[in-house]
């Protein structure tokens, strides 16, 4: 028997088809990333046509077999010259030759569709970084920590100290969902400074966001159905952000921390560590299902890990950013 690859349109899929869908690539994207939404979350965002623009195949280990696979690739906002490859394959399907037909059909698309390059992420040393291996034109483009803030009572209680040690000059606030008015502009600002950070322009096209571009990142990373929510540390001389952090809540047990950045003429000063621990805090009280926070790093970032040093955050695996060139396999 030969695996079955086949394209999956979430809106006309029978519900059991859905779910098994869903399942299994949460269940991928929790192991690959410590994080993900529920599985019936999944499936009514997607059968609601709010799962963004994407192209999506279901595997099979055979015909009219259960759905054991899962592929979908997404354009990256940042280049549209770039697809980003999710697939996963529940453990008792793989090395059957699932996985490889799914991405050689979401190669075709990309190649169909304009793209040049193709990106994923794999965990370091694992069946995953194996397979990816198998391509004769992949490269590594960045070398990741996963790393993981568990909401005990040591840990909240390093944020405590550090959240309770304000700057001078300087207050921490915070918002869920869209930017105030009153910062939209600043904090557009200080995201232009996520680009400053080791490996950033792997994975980021150079910016200059205004108020239109924040509002159109905020409805990007919320498409998924996330809660976005936002620290801020505001000058109180010029009532503008200097620094920001950022995450996503869903009704899973763990939150995504995303960017972290601080203004050049700011640094230095203990912002990044206070406004990440006053976030912790805000995403402890505000979402009390939520037991850690999860959150990917570039390992020559040093300035940023010893901030989550400080704020308990643990490495549990090491993740790659590997790409495939799609002109050399035509």
């Amino acid at each position: 028997m030969s695996p079955v690859v086949e394209v999956f349109d979430p809106l006309t899929a029978a519900p059991a088809e859905l779910a098994a869908w869903s399942a299994v690539h949460v269940a991928g994207r929790r192991e690959l990333s410590g994080s993900a939404p529920e599985a019936d979350e999944l499936a009514e965002r997607l059968r609601q046509g709010r799962g963004g623009r994407a192209w999506r195949w279901a595997g099979r280990p055979a015909e009219g077999g259960p759905i054991l696979g899962t592929a979908e690739l997404r354009r990256q906002p940042h280049d549209e010259s770039i697809g980003f490859l999710r697939l996963f394959v529940d453990a008792t399907a793989r090395r059957h030759g699932l996985g490889t037909r799914l991405r050689s059909a979401a190669s075709a698309r990309a190649r169909a569709e304009g793209m040049t390059r193709l990106q994923s992420t794999v965990l370091a040393g694992q069946s995953g970084e194996a397979f990816a291996r198998t391509s004769t034109h992949l490269r590594t483009v960045l070398h990741l920590e996963l790393q993981v803030q568990t909401f005990d009572e040591a840990t909240l209680k390093r944020c405590w100290r550090l959240a309770s040690a304000p700057k001078r000059g300087y207050r921490i606030t915070h918002w869920v969902g869209s930017a105030p008015p009153a910062l939209v502009v600043s904090f557009g600002e200080v995201m232009n400074h996520l680009l400053d950070a080791p490996g950033a322009a792997f994975q980021e096209e150079p910016r200059r966001w205004g108020p239109d571009d924040v509002r159109a990142w905020e409805r990007r990373i919320t498409e998924d159905g996330s809660r976005l929510l936002v620290g801020a540390v505001v000058d109180r001389f010029s009532d503008e952000v200097v620094a920001a952090t950022v995450c996503t809540v869903t009704h899973g047990p763990v939150a995504d921390q995303h960017d972290t950045a601080v203004l050049p003429a700011h640094r230095r000063r203990g912002l990044a560590s206070r406004v990440k621990a006053t976030q912790t805090l805000r995403v402890h009280d505000n979402f009390p299902h939520v037991q850690a926070m999860a959150v990917t790093l570039n390992r020559e970032n040093t300035a940023m890990l010893e901030v989550n040093r400080l704020l308990g955050y643990e490495k549990t695996a090491e993740r790659l950013l590997v790409e495939d060139d799609l002109t050399a396999q035509g």
